[in-house]
């Protein structure tokens, strides 16, 4: 009786044998779709992401000032320029300066951290 117990667990080996490849082929295949649409959701979040960026902004209003004077005229970044480049040039460090206009001497006078005399000038007829 040896014998038949021999068969029958032989041939559940072979069962078991067909069925384990089996499972195995679906579950990767299973994995395979799951990879497959986990990239397709990052790819659509990403896609998301960049079309939600492209936004058009106005462009910004550009305004200049222009100071006339006795015939002369001015532009304020002109005159801040040029009192700057004297500030450079005195080889002050300044955190503050402040700008005075004088239309009769057609001049503009500074002042670097509050300490300014009347060598601190840019004459405007020059610029």
């Amino acid at each position: 009786m040896a014998r038949p117990k021999r068969a029958v667990t032989t041939a559940k080996a072979a069962v078991a044998k067909t069925a384990e490849p089996k499972t195995t082929e679906v579950k990767a295949a299973e994995v395979k779709e799951v990879k497959a649409e986990e990239k397709k959701v990052v790819e659509e979040k990403a896609a998301a992401k960049t079309t939600a960026k492209k936004t058009t902004r106005k462009p910004a209003c550009k305004v200049s000032t222009c100071v006339e004077l006795n015939g002369l005229s001015v532009s304020v970044a002109e005159v801040e320029a040029a009192v700057k480049k004297a500030v450079k040039a005195s080889g002050a460090e300044a955190t503050d300066v402040k700008i005075y206009i004088n239309a009769a001497e057609q001049a503009a006078y500074y002042t670097v951290d509050g300490a300014g005399n009347a060598t601190n000038k840019v004459d405007l007829k020059t610029l």
